[in-house]
């Protein structure tokens, strides 16, 4: 953060309260010189008067007393006037924030339901120690489904996290979640689900870290239009680290082997869901992974100011009154 100075909002109003002031000063002064002019008289043998020390200490009491009189009117006129025309502190602001991609790639099939509502749930709570991180939710069956693309709104995100929550847990008033997972032949066709999950990755020509959580039964029905270990390549061509979640309940089965060497292909970890802290290890290696801060777009930040023009208008305030205290006694 970076403090560039004092500005004004309306420095027009300076101006303006210039050529008043000088008006003004105008105007009186030539009432008071016609004045003087006409009260003017010779008297006689008025140096002896003159030459009195007591004379000669009211005249410099009564020069002293229309100094500070016309110093403090001056002071307190100005900052009165800069104080109308809103000091401002400008600050310029290069927020930071980090360069961290997170993509939740959840299989909706019926067995998945449970675990992904434990994801979507363990996700939610960690949204709230977030600063900068970007979330994403792809849901796949048949097909696969954009829920919401990155971003790095908190609210919005925890809105939607809300609703997957509600319709994994199987709330019918949330049936719509699904939409657009269907529209292919077959159920869990993991190889799509990842590919589009990888794909989902924007700013591609920036270095940050980037992870797709992904969640299946691993149990394939159908033709995908992309298999799983071509789905891997595309994750490490991307720079993207793969964190598997799968039923590996007795034992690992040729499904479960090429999952786990995809996954730990492009860097990742895989779990089985057997394992009790499979959604806490993924948790934990994705925080891990290294998040560059990067530079966001400078800002400027005005702040209304009045702490200066307020202690000179306080400080002409009380030179007028003192001096003039002190003129009628």
């Amino acid at each position: 953060m970076e403090l560039t100075g004092l500005d004004l909002r309306w420095p027009g109003l300076l101006a303006v309260g210039a050529l008043v002031a000088v008006a003004v000063a105008y105007a009186v002064h030539r009432r008071l010189a016609r004045r003087s002019a006409r009260a003017a008289a010779a008297v006689a043998n008025s140096d002896t008067l003159t030459a009195l020390p007591e004379f000669r200490r009211a005249l410099r009491l009564h020069r002293v007393r229309m100094t500070v009189l016309a110093v403090s009117a001056v002071l307190l006129g100005g900052a009165a006037l800069v104080g109308a025309a809103r000091p401002l502190d400008t600050t310029v602001e290069k927020p930071q924030t980090r360069s961290r991609d997170i993509m939740l790639c959840l299989d909706i099939s019926g067995s998945m339901a449970a675990y992904d509502a434990t994801l979507v749930t363990t996700f939610k709570t960690l949204v709230k120690s977030f600063e900068g991180e970007r979330i994403g939710l792809v849901i796949f069956n048949s097909s696969a489904a954009t829920v919401f693309p990155l971003t790095d709104d908190y609210d919005f995100i925890n809105d939607e996290l809300d609703d997957a929550s509600k319709a994994l847990g199987g709330d019918p008033e949330f049936e719509s979640f699904f939409a657009g997972t269907f529209n292919g032949r077959g159920t869990s066709l993991i190889g799509d689900g990842l590919a589009t999950c990888v794909s989902s990755f924007d700013k591609v020509d920036l270095q940050r870290a980037r992870s797709v959580v992904f969640a299946t039964d691993n149990h394939v029905a159908g033709r995908p239009v992309i298999e799983l270990d071509e789905a891997g390549e595309l994750a490490k061509a991307k720079g993207v680290r793969v964190y598997g979640l799968n039923p590996e309940e007795s034992g690992p089965d040729d499904e479960a082997v090429e999952m786990r060497e995809v996954v730990t292909g492009t860097s990742g970890r895989y779990y089985p869901m057997s394992d009790q802290s499979a959604i806490s290890g993924i948790v934990d290696s994705v925080q891990a992974q290294e998040a560059t801060l990067i530079d966001a777009a400078s800002r400027a930040l005005y702040t209304d100011d009045p702490t200066v023009p307020i202690a000179l208008a306080g400080v002409g305030l009380v030179g007028l009154i003192g001096a003039s205290r002190r003129w009628g006694s």
